[in-house]
């Protein structure tokens, strides 16, 4: 490696330690929480996510930015470790993958936002192609059948008229034979 890149990375290192940097350059939103509901850290991947570039979100209270706190309470309350769950913030138009948990020795409750969206999208567009797909095929078949419904009909109906034709031939036949 070249000395200029250790020389960087060792500058970084003594103003920030490792976690520091990551929570900085962690593509996911991180958020985190005093007992008292506090915002205490967010990353700039949360204030991006959440359209808060101009507004001061340290100090405030989770419920002036979410509708509920309901995870942070259950973690806060002991009735999970953490909680796993999929999000819809119709309001920004995003679905998030989110994980929240606590930090019991720092006294922080800290939730990690995941953007599932595009993959949300792509497979909500999957499962509409593979209806689309069904269905199309359905009708082929049931057209299908129809034909052969209506072939078969038509068969039978001058396959009848065959052995009558031939029936009465064969009389004719036997009669001047």
């Amino acid at each position: 490696m070249m000395s200029l890149q250790k020389g960087q990375r060792m500058m970084i290192h003594m103003s920030k330690n490792v976690w520091e940097v990551l929570w900085d350059y962690d593509p996911n939103g991180l958020v985190a929480l005093d007992e008292n509901m506090q915002i205490k850290l967010v990353n700039p991947a949360f204030v991006k996510l959440f359209h808060l570039n101009d507004v001061d979100v340290i100090g405030r209270h989770i419920l002036e930015f979410f509708e509920d706190a309901d995870d942070f309470y259950s973690i806060l309350q002991g009735k999970s470790e953490s909680i796993r769950k999929v999000h819809e913030y119709r309001n920004y138009g995003m679905i998030l993958s989110e994980v929240t948990f606590r930090i019991e020795n720092e006294g922080l409750l800290v939730k990690i936002f995941h953007d599932i969206s595009e993959q949300e999208r792509k497979e909500k567009e999957m499962k509409n192609l593979k209806m689309e797909i069904i269905e199309k095929v359905q009708n082929i078949v049931d057209k299908q059948m129809k034909v052969g419904q209506e072939i078969a009909s038509i068969l039978g109906e001058t396959t009848a008229e065959t052995k009558a034709t031939l029936v009465k031939l064969l009389e004719i036949l036997k009669k001047e034979g």
